[in-house]
């Protein structure tokens, strides 16, 4: 019991407000690729679907522009962000400095839990593929990395992490619908756990910034072949 006299503190969550509400649905079909990436994204067609006016929508719109998500033109109006491949691929280069760094400190930290954690999740993602379920299999590849960085207990790692996921996520709805990608990427995920399980660190390190070289790789083709077909259509 509470002392007489002491106020006992309660927690209340803030119900999200309706343009928070529009900001999660958009983020959502942009990263489990529903809505492709340059794709035109209107403030008419996506208030009628949701049944609101067109403010919350130009809200959230704006807030995921911060994000990295979402572009918008002038005269032109808004549309789902795209990439170069060379910038999927600079920015790949990027994310294997963040989680080598993040996998070195996690292995530090809590090297039992780390491995343990990885083993539950590929097992999952085994299945997911078994299944034929990609968006599961897509939820369980983010997971995957997210234990990394969790264990890393690196705020400014986490974060700058965090500014890249919403944009992998994104690309890997793009490849991972094809099938040719997704034996290779389970394989390697499993191999990761295999070497931190033998002890051989390094050789992990390395297997898992090969892994998202590859990813990088997959990445630009699919990234090319858009390009190719956007200029068909405009030609």
């Amino acid at each position: 019991m509470a002392k007489a006299g002491t106020a006992r503190t309660t927690r209340l969550e803030r119900p999200k407000s309706l343009t928070e509400l529009v900001k999660d649905h958009v983020r959502g079909r942009i990263t489990n690729g529903e809505l492709a990436l340059g794709e035109a994204l209107s403030e008419n067609v996506l208030a009628t679907q949701l049944g609101i006016s067109k403010t919350p929508v130009r809200e959230a719109l704006l807030q995921l522009k911060l994000e990295g998500l979402v572009d918008i033109q002038p005269q032109r109006g808004s549309f789902v962000f795209s990439l170069a491949p060379e910038e999927a691929a600079e920015m790949c280069q990027y994310r294997v400095i963040l989680e080598a760094a993040a996998m070195r400190d996690a292995l530090q930290n809590d090297e039992p839990g780390l491995i343990d954690a990885l083993e539950q999740n590929v097992k999952r993602m085994a299945k997911a593929v078994a299944d034929g379920d990609m968006p599961a299999y897509r939820r369980l590849d983010t997971e995957y990395h997210r234990h990394i960085l969790s264990r890393a207990n690196n705020r400014f790692l986490t974060l700058a992490h965090q500014q890249l996921e919403m944009k992998i996520q994104a690309l890997r709805a793009s490849v991972t619908s094809k099938e040719r990608t997704v034996g290779d990427s389970l394989a390697e995920h499993q191999n990761i756990v295999k070497l931190l399980r033998a002890k051989e660190k390094t050789k992990a390190m390395n297997l898992l910034g090969v892994h998202i070289r590859a990813a990088s790789r997959d990445y630009q083709i699919i990234l090319h072949e858009q390009a190719r077909g956007r200029e068909r259509r405009s030609g």
